[in-house]
């Protein structure tokens, strides 16, 4: 009985070590900043636009941030409501406190570059600032740190949103994406998606965003024809489980900053 209860207990013992081991080396799930800068003329966009190149990405690229990303919606020309997205991945949320901390450190009477952004004739340098925090998908959790497209001002990024009316809708949204496969399906039809997440903190919850890439809007068009024709998005969208689980969406076009690092 002794032998059969120490055999149990090694064979146990052996189990919960794998598992243990397996645990260690899954890739830790990273969190992703999105600023949105409104601006209501094209001077503060360009002012930004200054700010950010000079001052923001050099700050933030010192502290260890080595990939950020800047994007302004192609309908920037005739939008009232003007935008620069500013996109920094983080490997933790201890990121965001350091940050956080560094700006608290700043003597609000003295002048530094990080937070000065008011114009020499007192004009204000934005409308407002919009800060969204996001977690990366547990079947997706690093963002694409290499992609088969080239860097061009033809390059189009698409910036998607969906939101869900409850919680349960929202975590239905998600399987979608994960258990579901849509991602497996845009990887197989070379959407060359950036990241994909689960909003955390933000105005507009709960919320899903995501992003892709295309080397111009023809290619962009092209893919989401083939999506759309796909068998397994066909199955996967006439599923009942995932049905009326979103009932806001947005989708913007943009293009990449060509002093950021996308």
């Amino acid at each position: 009985m002794k032998k059969v209860i120490l055999a149990f207990t090694t064979i146990l013992l052996f189990t919960i070590g794998l598992s243990i081991k397996a645990n260690a080396k899954e890739t830790p799930r990273e969190f992703y900043l999105i600023q949105i800068y409104h601006c209501s003329s094209n001077q503060q966009i360009t002012g930004i636009d200054t700010y950010l190149k000079n001052i923001y990405l050099p700050y933030l690229h010192k502290t260890g941030i080595e990939k950020i990303g800047v994007f302004a919606p192609i309908a920037n020309d005739t939008a009232i409501d003007k935008k620069i997205y500013v996109w920094i991945p983080m490997q933790s949320l201890n990121v965001l406190d350091r940050l956080d901390q560094a700006i608290e450190k700043l003597d609000p009477m003295g002048k530094n570059a990080i937070t000065d952004l008011e114009n020499a004739d007192s004009s204000l340098p934005y409308t407002r600032v919009e800060r969204i925090v996001s977690k990366s998908f547990k079947l997706h959790t690093q963002f694409e740190k290499k992609s088969s497209l080239i860097k061009s001002p033809n390059r189009i990024y698409e910036y998607r949103s969906y939101e869900s009316p409850t919680e349960n809708a929202h975590l239905r949204k998600v399987h979608m994406f994960n258990e579901g496969a849509e991602i497996d399906l845009f990887k197989r039809l070379n959407f060359n998606a950036v990241f994909y997440s689960k909003a955390i903190v933000g105005s507009r919850m709960p919320n899903l965003i995501y992003m892709t890439s295309f080397n111009d809007m023809a290619d962009r068009d092209a893919h989401w024809k083939a999506f759309g024709a796909s068998p397994e998005w066909k199955n996967i969208s006439t599923m009942p489980r995932y049905l009326k689980s979103v009932n806001r969406n947005e989708t913007v076009l943009m293009t990449a900053r060509d002093y950021a690092d996308f």
